[in-house]
């Protein structure tokens, strides 16, 4: 009775899917989540600490009256701070939902852009790391640093991102043949939310590419190793499931739509602050 009952389990398990709008729709509200966590609890909260004053918010910067370097620096501190707490909470999770699932994906990109901006910024010069290190010299030198440490620090990241869905994996929790149906949708779908808020922005249009496009798919682009990074490390988990893991959630779904229409047509040009 056993093995026939192991055997039916393996066979629903193999025609599951988590529903594509979920899977989207959590997307939506996890990136957007990760960009206000960067202008605003990053930028935001260090302006009231050092007493810059604030003039505008958008997707794709909040604009300042001075240059601080610790405003500058404080967007990606936030968000490497908010990928670890999500993380750790993803982590103490017992079942996986839609609302885990939610924590893994906002963990995951806070970190993978957290740590990215300090690679995009050594490389190209530009960004949030050019300004806290313009005036220190030899500047080539201080370029290469970040740039190392950004590398160094995405590695990581992508290693802690896969490694737990691989353990999730290994104790029942997913099956991994769902981690690529998680990823790809969500990688996509958020990609294109950050290029659309920044569509509209009204400071420069060169930062469609340079904060749309590089945040949206280049920052987040570890996600895309993560797949393949599981299924090697998992062969031997029983991939079986009697339910998909993210069924069709009406409340995401409509979470994600208001999200995504507030994020484009109302952050995305901006709101003026003073």
């Amino acid at each position: 009775m056993g093995a026939d009952r192991d055997g039916v389990l393996r066979e629903v398990g193999s025609g599951v899917r988590s529903n594509l709008w979920t899977v989207i729709a959590v997307a939506i509200v996890a990136y957007a989540g990760c960009d206000m966590a960067h202008e605003v609890l990053g930028h935001g909260v260090a302006c009231l600490l050092v007493g810059v004053r604030p003039l505008s918010l958008s997707t794709v910067a909040l604009q300042t009256g001075t240059s601080s370097r610790l405003v500058a620096a404080a967007g990606s501190i936030a968000n490497v701070v908010f990928g670890m707490l999500a993380m750790w909470l993803f982590r103490r999770g017992r079942s996986f939902g839609a609302g885990r699932y939610f924590l893994w994906l906002f963990g995951s990109i806070n970190l993978l852009n957290g740590t990215g901006y300090l690679l995009f910024s050594g490389l190209l010069d530009i960004g949030d790391w050019a300004v806290v290190i313009s005036g220190h010299h030899p500047h080539w030198v201080w370029r290469a640093f970040i740039a190392a440490a950004g590398a160094a620090l995405y590695i990581g990241a992508v290693r802690l991102i896969a490694g737990s869905l691989i353990s999730l994996v290994r104790n029942g929790g997913l099956d991994r043949q769902e981690v690529g149906r998680l990823v790809f949708p969500a990688y996509i779908a958020g990609g294109l939310l950050l290029v659309a808020g920044s569509a509209l922005n009204r400071i420069d249009p060169s930062l469609v590419l340079t904060s749309g496009v590089s945040s949206g798919f280049g920052a987040m682009a570890g996600l895309t190793i993560v797949p393949r990074r599981v299924e090697k490390r998992t062969q031997e988990a029983q991939s079986a499931g009697v339910s998909p893991p993210l069924g069709f959630n009406p409340g995401w779904v409509t979470t994600g739509v208001l999200v995504a229409l507030a994020f484009v047509l109302v952050l995305g040009p901006g709101v003026r602050l003073s």
